[in-house]
C-alpha cells in the first residue's frame, strides 16, 4: 500500500475503533473529555517538548505563527461583514468559529506519521500562533458579541485580560517555551528523563485518533445547514487560496511549504466547544462546525498530500 495511503487508512481505522467504542456505549463523550484532559496534560506537552527541544531554530520559523495568524484575521473579518445582519450572538459564534485551528487534536498524529518529527516542528511553530489566535481572537471576539447585561458588560475587559494570560498557563505552550529554551541554551537533559518524555510523546497519536472518533457526531438540521455552510466555504477558500499563493511562492524547502499548505485546511479548533458553553452561544451549532470540518479536513488533506506529492 502507498504510504501515505497507509497513514490515513491506519488514522481512519483508530478513528472509527472510538467512534465504535461511544457507539456502543463502552466508553461516553463525558469519558472523552476526561482522556482529553489527560492528553492535554500529558503526551501532547511532551510531544511539543521533544519536538521542539531537537530541531535547529532558523529565522524563517518565526514566520510560522505570523501565517496563523493571518489566515484567521482575513477569514474571521470576512464572516463578520458577512452575518453583519444577523442576530449578535449568532454572528458572533460564526465570526469565532472562522478563526483558529485544531493542530493538537487533530493535525499532530497525521502531521507526524506523513512527514516525522521534521514535519512536527513546522507544525509546532504554527500551532503557537493557533495559541494567541484561539485565546486572543477567536474567545475575544465571542465575550465581545456576547449579549450581557450591565453587570456583566463590566466584566468584559477582565475576562480578555484573563484569557490572554491563559496562553502563559497552557501546558503544551509553557513546554513549547521550555523546549525553546533548553535548545537555544544547550542545556544537556539527563537521558532517563529524556526517554520518559520520549515514551509520553509516542503515546500521543493513537490518543488523539481515538478521541477523534469518540467525539465524532453529526446531526444535521435544515434550518442552520446554509449558516454552517456559509462559515465553512469561507474557512476553506481562505485557506486554499493563501496555501496555495504561500505554497508557490515561498522560498522555503518543499517540507515548510507542504506544512503551511496543509495547516490552512484544518479543521475548526475543539475549543470551540467549551467557549461556545462558557459565553451562552448554541453549542449545538459549535458541536457540528467542529464535526463537519473534521470530516472535510481529513479528506482534503488525504487528496491533497496523494494529489500534490505532498509527502
Amino acid at each position: 500500500m502507498n504510504p501515505t495511503n497507509a497513514v490515513f487508512t491506519t488514522a481512519l481505522s483508530i478513528i472509527a475503533l472510538g467512534f465504535f467504542l461511544k457507539h456502543k456505549g463502552i466508553i461516553s463523550e463525558k469519558e472523552g473529555k476526561i482522556i482529553t484532559k489527560l492528553l492535554v496534560h500529558t503526551t501532547f506537552p511532551a510531544l511539543v517538548f521533544v519536538t521542539i527541544m531537537r530541531v535547529k531554530i532558523e529565522a524563517d520559523l518565526l514566520l510560522l505563527p505570523i501565517f496563523c495568524i493571518s489566515f484567521s484575521a482575513i477569514s474571521m473579518t470576512i464572516t463578520g461583514l458577512l452575518f453583519k445582519n444577523q442576530t449578535k450572538r449568532l454572528r458572533g459564534l460564526l465570526t469565532m468559529a472562522s478563526g483558529g485551528f485544531n493542530l493538537g487534536l487533530f493535525a499532530f498524529p497525521l502531521i507526524e506519521g506523513i512527514w516525522g518529527p521534521e514535519g512536527m516542528v513546522f507544525a509546532a511553530l504554527f500551532d503557537m500562533g493557533n495559541s494567541i489566535v484561539v485565546f486572543c481572537m477567536v474567545y475575544g471576539t465571542g465575550v465581545i458579541f456576547a449579549e450581557t447585561n450591565e453587570a456583566q458588560a463590566v466584566r468584559k475587559r477582565e475576562k480578555l485580560k484573563k484569557a490572554f494570560l491563559k496562553i502563559f498557563t497552557l501546558l503544551p505552550f509553557q513546554a513549547m517555551l521550555l523546549g525553546l529554551f533548553v535548545n537555544l541554551t544547550k542545556l544537556e537533559l539527563p537521558e532517563v528523563l529524556v526517554n520518559i518524555i520520549d515514551i509520553l510523546a509516542k503515546g500521543n497519536k493513537v490518543l488523539v485518533l481515538l478521541i477523534m472518533g469518540i467525539y465524532l457526531s453529526i446531526e444535521l438540521k435544515p434550518e442552520i445547514f446554509k449558516k454552517i455552510a456559509s462559515v465553512l466555504v469561507i474557512r476553506y477558500a481562505v485557506g486554499l487560496t493563501l496555501g496555495f499563493f504561500l505554497y508557490y511562492n515561498l522560498p522555503f524547502e518543499p517540507l515548510y511549504r507542504s506544512i503551511v499548505l496543509v495547516c490552512m485546511i484544518l479543521p475548526v479548533g475543539m475549543t470551540l466547544l467549551p467557549f461556545a458553553d462558557e459565553l451562552g452561544y448554541d453549542s449545538k451549532i459549535a458541536g457540528l462546525l467542529v464535526n463537519i470540518s473534521m470530516i472535510i479536513s481529513f479528506v482534503l488533506m488525504w487528496g491533497l498530500v496523494l494529489g500534490m506529492g505532498l509527502r
